[in-house]
């Protein structure tokens, strides 16, 4: 387990921030559900993960991402996915 830093954006700065220790073997879709549990995210929210302004595809593995745990700060997106009327 390696433990990142993490930036939920559209929250007061004092809840943004958080550290997640997340085992560089998973895939991003693997890690979001480490994330949403962190943050207490509802799960009907989309999340994306950005890093260095490229949203990171779910399918690989954190390993292989070049994240510098130490120092990179990785952008939580949220958004509300369609619902019905």
């Amino acid at each position: 387990m390696v433990n990142y830093r993490f930036r939920l954006l559209g929250v007061p700065p004092d809840q943004a921030v958080k550290t997640g220790d997340i085992d560089v073997n998973q895939n991003v879709a693997e890690a979001k559900k480490v994330i949403r549990k962190l943050y207490k995210l509802n799960p009907i929210l989309s999340l994306q993960f950005i890093h260095k302004g490229k949203v990171l595809p779910n399918n690989v593995r954190f390993a292989s991402l070049g994240i510098m745990p130490q120092k990179d700060v990785i952008t939580v997106m949220v958004s509300q996915v369609g619902g019905k009327n």
